[in-house]
């Protein structure tokens, strides 16, 4: 009787387990699923950036020098033209009244009584007299040959002097030539540069290249100017421009008159509205990225230089698009319709929560999410 209850109780055992597993094999997690809707899509370009003043731009000094006086501070308006900066550089100073001695040094060498000319012309006198009686006596000593007077050793030696005194007074007049030509050249390069010295003692003062505002002063007063290190941050007071960092992935995309869609944490809540303006056609090697310009198609009350932005470049928009969620889309270009039955669709726009369905399915059509 014990081995019948323990055989009925196996068997009981085993039509549960088949029953559970049974039901088990019916009651998976319940797959999502959707239809297409017709709505607006818009897909656009993801960009990060700063504000900029525009005409925005750094003003450095010409030369060398100590900061004497600072003349504007932050946040002061200014006109084109007026000083920001006095540079004391005394070695401007002193390196034009350099040029002004070798100037005139240069001035009494190449004058009509230059010493040096005047040498030369010397120099090409002596050696003329000098061919004139050597020419008499060659000619002298010619005609007593013709005449069977003299040696042909005396005549040989009268034709080398003279052929010696005639190469003297060309190689004298060549001299003198060239250095008149040197010297006039020399003149003519110091002039230029006493001029340009003279010039660069006028750059001492920094001007300002604008009407507009100084946002920064980047110097004070008795430090060390130089042409690499910048003085002040200066740009328009009123109008400002959005400079944008678009990756190389999305730049062949991008051209200017798209509209662009800008929030700022300036402005926490408000969606602004641009237009790109300019694309700048060289990459950045380093962040891989290229420069985009936009402007405020009704710019915001308050800007100022380097606030941050976050915007999308429109790329397309449409209205009425038949759309699904993109994450229903499968290998980019399928959709689920039963529980593994893959469609092929065509897909047009897309942004980061919807794709747009240009054929394979309709409105009525039921996808799965996969």
């Amino acid at each position: 009787m014990w081995c019948a209850r323990e055989s009925d109780l196996r068997a009981m055992r085993s039509s549960i387990l088949l029953l559970l597993a049974v039901a088990l094999s019916g009651c998976g997690p319940k797959r999502e699923a959707t239809k297409p809707v017709v709505g607006p899509i818009t897909e656009a370009v993801y960009a990060s950036g700063i504000v900029k003043a525009r005409d925005q731009y750094q003003a450095f000094a010409a030369g060398s020098g100590i900061v004497a006086e600072v003349h504007v501070h932050a946040g002061d308006s200014v006109r084109k033209g007026d000083a920001l900066f006095t540079i004391d550089d005394r070695s401007t100073t002193l390196g034009t009244q350099r040029a002004e001695m070798a100037l005139e040094l240069l001035r009494q060498n190449a004058g009509s009584a230059s010493p040096v000319l005047e040498q030369l012309r010397l120099a090409v006198d002596q050696a003329r007299i000098r061919l004139a009686n050597d020419s008499s006596l060659y000619a002298r000593q010619k005609s007593l040959w013709d005449k069977q007077i003299g040696s042909k050793a005396e005549l040989d030696s009268r034709e080398l002097a003279y052929t010696s005194a005639r190469n003297a007074l060309l190689t004298a007049q060549k001299a003198q030539a060239e250095t008149r030509t040197r010297l006039s050249n020399e003149l003519r390069m110091a002039e230029n540069e006493l001029a340009l010295r003279r010039a660069a003692q006028g750059d001492h003062t920094v001007r300002s290249q604008l009407d507009g505002r100084v946002y920064d002063v980047l110097i004070e007063r008795g430090e060390l100017a130089n042409p690499q290190r910048a003085l002040a941050t200066l740009g328009s007071a009123d109008a400002f421009l959005l400079e944008l960092q678009v990756d190389e992935y999305d730049i062949v995309r991008v051209k200017p008159g798209q509209d662009v869609i800008i929030a700022m944490d300036s402005y926490k809540g408000q969606v602004l509205e641009g237009q790109v303006s300019r694309v700048d056609p060289l990459m950045n090697e380093r962040t891989r990225t290229f420069t985009v310009e936009a402007v405020f198609k009704q710019a915001p009350p308050v800007l100022y230089p380097n606030l941050t932005a976050e915007a999308n470049i429109v790329l397309a928009r449409k209205e009425h698009a038949l759309t699904i969620p993109a994450a229903y889309l499968v290998e980019d270009g399928y959709v689920l319709v039963g529980k593994d039955e893959k469609r092929e669709i065509t897909i047009g726009l897309r942004d980061l929560q919807r794709v747009e369905v240009i054929s394979g399915i309709d409105s009525t059509s039921v996808i799965v999410h996969p």
